[in-house]
């Protein structure tokens, strides 16, 4: 590996098969690099941008990546796990006009205040993860698997979840009448909420 950092303009372009451990990039800029099959592992990316990079099968472990911009980035079978994703706003990122399923992957990961608004999320997984007040509304969430997540605060509306499997996700207020829950899975108590959305009143 050549001297440097990925956020270097005059490093490497292109990065395949490789372990980058322990990366402090907080506030960088990382502009039109690629990665194919990375692991991150531990890196701090507080408040990074990466910009028109694309990451395709790569693993972010351990690592902070609160207040990152994605615009223009591209995300193909990426996972996170046990990682920090507070405020982004996936909006920004280049999404396949192809609308391929699970692009993405959340594993034990902290997604406050993250934005998804209307986008294609077919068979995301999304499990054991802090997703306080995430904004889904407009979403394609069908066949996503959001168990065992905290979903406090988070906004749905007009969003699709279609067999999705929310079995143990809990703390969310989602409205049956403005959404899209057929086949959907859901497990009690939780899933009296959806009772409480109805304006109904329960003797």
């Amino acid at each position: 590996m050549k001297t440097g950092t990925i956020a270097d303009e005059g490093g490497e372009k292109e990065y395949t098969d490789r372990v980058l451990t322990g990366l402090t990039l907080k506030g960088k800029a990382v502009t039109t690099r690629r990665f194919y099959g990375c692991t991150f592992r531990n890196c701090e990316f507080t408040g990074a941008e990466f910009r028109f990079c694309r990451f395709n099968d790569c693993r972010f472990e351990s690592c902070n990546l609160s207040l990152v911009k994605v615009t223009g980035s591209s995300f193909a079978g990426t996972v996170f796990k046990n990682s920090k994703l507070t405020g982004i706003n996936w909006g920004e990122a280049a999404w396949s006009r192809l609308k391929l399923p699970a692009a993405l992957r959340f594993e034990d990961c902290v997604l406050t205040d993250s934005s998804f608004l209307g986008l294609f999320l077919r068979e995301t997984v999304m499990t054991k993860c802090l997703a306080k007040g995430a904004d889904f509304r407009e979403a394609d969430l069908s066949l996503c698997d959001l168990s065992g997540t905290d979903l406090s605060g988070a906004l749905f509306g007009r969003t699709n979840l279609a067999g999705a499997n929310l079995d143990q996700a809990r703390n969310y207020a989602i409205r049956p009448a403005d959404n899209n829950l057929k086949d959907a899975r859901f497990s009690m108590p939780e899933a009296m909420a959806l009772l409480y959305c109805l304006d109904i009143k329960l003797v």
